[in-house]
């Protein structure tokens, strides 16, 4: 299938945002994932229809049976403000007011079967311009499912270069209209430079985006009450972008993120989304990552494997080279540990901290394991399909014995 999506801003004033799919199949039924259509909660679609093809909608899915149509509708956004993405679903809530336009993932159709796609913004007002994930390299069909795209008066990005050991990679920094930094650009330039360098050593040179629009929105304090609890503003990684949308709120960040300020939020964020450039839970992950999960995977394997091993080696970095970060990784693990006593669940966190320490009893380490794992699955281009690719790597790749217990124990989870 090939697609041409056409977002138009010119009723961006109404509060409007118009989208245009133009699709050419093969003949035959095809079915599209669209978020937008049951998120409400301030978002909804308007002026729905479909040509050259008949329609249904299942929920949020979109049966269409045809070759050549059009599918074309409007979304309808009453948010102003920067309200981070949806607890339920792959959806990042959109806003507009009169300097700003923002949408993501979810709000445009991702088709259920091979496809090609291109893409382009119409009606951009006089003086804006676009800072986007879709926009470096062009646009690939990896990048529907997770996406942003940010346009506004007087962008003015600050840009890095970081010449790594097989690839430069230039980052392009862009805060948010009106918001402010706590620290100076360079300082996260900095660190950007210094941690890439550690994870090029210590896992493998860094083989993904060469280029990375880095964009930091401010949701307000309140926001969670905006949007009736049904959001959650950290960030999340994209192929060729990361977004931040936490507030910049102590009280928030240190209630749910654990966190003492916002420039640790940055640094951690950062720090956080970079490694997911060698490890993620997105199911479509392959073009942004190495380790990725196949539909299949166990959901604690995937916490195991993309979340815990990410917050296990970042927030080290980050306890011992950023002074806004120190003690970080105690606070993960104390997180983790009150989380078992209140909830009897095991947690990946911890299974990993038990499996590290008998690494290390062998002569090896958890981060020695991590790095044969990205070399593995670097010339396999394969997801995995549960925590026996971690054992499995051990055994083979590092000939430690088995630790028993805990691999049965994950097992069982996983």
């Amino acid at each position: 299938m090939q697609i041409h999506i056409t977002v138009h801003l010119e009723n961006y004033v109404r509060r409007l945002l118009m989208v245009t799919v133009d699709a050419q199949a093969q003949p035959g039924d095809h079915i599209f994932l669209l978020h937008v259509l049951t998120v409400g909660n301030g978002v909804s679609i308007v002026d729905w229809q479909v040509t050259g093809g008949q329609s249904r909608v299942d929920e949020s899915q979109v049966h269409i049976n045809g070759s050549s149509f059009r599918v074309q509708y409007s979304v309808a956004i009453l948010h102003e403000l920067c309200l981070g993405a949806a607890v339920e679903v792959e959806f990042t809530y959109p806003f507009l007011n009169t300097n700003e336009i923002f949408f993501g993932s979810g709000i445009l159709p991702i088709p259920q079967e091979p496809y090609e796609v291109t893409f382009q913004l119409s009606g951009l007002p006089d003086g804006w311009s676009e800072f986007s994930s879709l926009t470096p390299g062009g646009i690939h069909p990896s990048k529907l499912p997770e996406f942003f795209c940010y346009s506004a008066t007087d962008l003015e990005p600050i840009t890095h270069l970081y010449h790594g050991r097989l690839q430069d990679i230039e980052l392009r920094l862009l805060t948010q209209r009106g918001k402010s930094l706590p620290m100076p650009a360079q300082a996260l330039f900095a660190f950007f430079d210094k941690y890439m360098n550690w994870l090029e050593h210590s896992l493998l040179p860094y083989q993904r985006a060469n280029e990375i629009n880095f964009l930091i929105l401010q949701a307000p304090p309140n926001f969670a009450t905006l949007a009736n609890s049904r959001t959650f503003a950290t960030g999340e990684n994209t192929l060729n972008g990361i977004v931040c949308y936490a507030p910049s709120d102590v009280e928030y960040l240190q209630k749910y993120l654990g966190y003492t300020s916002y420039a640790q939020f940055l640094y951690e964020g950062l720090a956080h989304e970079l490694l997911h450039y060698y490890t993620t839970a997105s199911l479509t992950g392959r073009k942004k990552s190495v380790l990725y999960p196949s539909p299949e995977c166990p959901p604690y394997a995937i916490k195991l494997l993309a979340d815990a091993l990410n917050i296990y080696f970042y927030s080290q970095y980050v306890s011992e080279h950023i002074p806004e970060a120190r003690g970080s990784f105690e606070m993960w693990v104390s997180r983790a540990r009150s989380r078992q006593q209140k909830t009897g669940k095991r947690q990946p966190l911890l299974d990993l901290q038990l499996l590290d320490e008998h690494l290390q009893a062998n002569g090896s380490s958890l981060l020695v394991l991590f790095r044969e794992m990205v070399r593995l699955k670097l010339h396999n281009r394969q997801p995995y399909k549960s925590a026996k690719f971690l054992f499995d790597t051990m055994h083979s790749q590092l000939h430690i014995p088995p630790i028993t217990a805990i691999e049965n124990e994950i097992m069982i989870q996983a």
